[in-house]
């Protein structure tokens, strides 16, 4: 049988080897936890958009239906003709067709909501595959570190207690490094994902802009088709408003202390308005409602502005700590790595070893 000294002069640079590995990984614990905790969020996000994108289906062809009914229809426009309503069957021809469109719209966007949400999971699986594999790699260097401490200091060590007494502290501190790592994981996700609306609203104003200078032009006369472009520069303003509020959300579940957004709506056109009202009245009061809608942006944004700072100090609080607590693990590790560093030289000694008891018996 091999002697102790023998033994640890063997395991000695296996020892060192699977401590760098376990220095490397002990973020991926509570990573995972955080990734696994986003990707929960992601799915029920999925499974209410698709919801959503069913039911615009079934509106969309509903009203494509009713819009091919009056487009086709040469019967009902021959009867609105012979009454002398004619400019009534395009009026409402026209309103089928505008509905019609503005569903094909709608979901439309909700289809690209569900896209951007899909691609989201998509990154975050191939994430979570990675910390799963360092997960694996931290828990496989574990088990053949205590593995390889076990086959050295089997069972209790009444002769070392000093090694126990390391040990204990390292876990210790081991714990309340996770704990610290994963706050800090949520916090960093909350800044994220408050960033991410920051940049929603962004482009919400720069539609909203847009709209605003088709608002114009449609007073001066722009017809149907600055209408048209209005009205879509709105639906543009609109999703993006949606997914900024989407993004706060999530960051509020990260980190309550976060305040959801000052009310924010996007001006929507009345159709039979545009269509059968249309003058320059009803446009100067349509554009007022876009302003309204721009003055309401603005103090949507200068709210997230302040969130966004209030997280990012709670993030460097966090980040600060968990620093100091991955300090104190590596000095933990470090003192129990020199504990039994200290016993392998005094149980070696660097000198030979006595004979063992069995071998100064005397036969008899």
């Amino acid at each position: 049988m091999a002697s102790v000294a023998a033994l640890i002069q063997e395991a000695a640079p296996r020892n060192k080897e699977l401590l760098g590995v376990l220095r490397e990984t002990d973020h991926a614990r509570p990573d995972l936890d955080q990734q696994k905790r986003y990707i929960a969020d992601l799915d029920a996000q999925l499974k209410d958009i698709e919801k959503r994108v069913r039911e615009l289906s079934r509106k969309r062809m509903k009203e494509l239906q009713d819009h091919e009914k009056y487009r086709d229809s040469v019967m009902r426009r021959f009867a609105y003709k012979v009454g002398r309503k004619t400019e009534k069957f395009d009026a409402k021809a026209a309103k089928e067709e505008r509905e019609y469109f503005d569903a094909l719209q709608e979901e439309h966007g909700a289809k690209e909501q569900q896209k951007g949400l899909t691609s989201l999971r998509q990154e975050a699986l191939r994430a979570q595959s990675d910390l799963e594999q360092k997960v694996a790699r931290h828990v496989q260097a574990q088990q053949d570190l205590d593995g390889l401490y076990n086959s050295i200091f089997q069972g209790p060590t009444p002769d070392f207690p000093e090694e126990d007494n390391r040990e204990r502290l390292y876990t210790v501190n081991l714990q309340k490094y996770q704990e610290s790592r994963g706050k800090f994981e949520r916090q960093s996700q909350a800044v994220q994902s408050l960033r991410d609306a920051s940049d929603r609203l962004a482009n919400a104003g720069r539609f909203i802009e847009e709209a605003l200078d088709h608002s114009r032009m449609d007073m001066f006369g722009g017809g149907s088709i600055t209408d048209m472009m209005e009205r879509n520069a709105l639906h543009n303003a609109e999703m993006q408003v949606n997914d900024a509020f989407w993004h706060v959300s999530h960051a509020r579940r990260e980190d309550p202390t976060i305040h959801e957004l000052p009310p924010l709506k996007i001006a929507k056109g009345n159709i039979m308005s545009d269509m059968l009202f249309d003058n320059i009245f009803t446009d100067m009061a349509f554009h007022d409602k876009i302003k309204d809608s721009s003055q309401e942006l603005k103090m949507c944004v200068k709210v997230l502005a302040a969130q966004i700072q209030g997280a990012m100090g709670r993030c460097q609080e966090l980040d600060w700590d968990q620093k100091q607590k991955s300090e104190e693990l590596d000095k933990a590790r470090i003192d129990l790595q020199k504990a039994r560093e200290s016993i392998f030289e005094r149980t070696g000694g660097g000198a030979e070893a006595p004979p063992s008891y069995e071998a100064t018996q005397t036969p008899k």
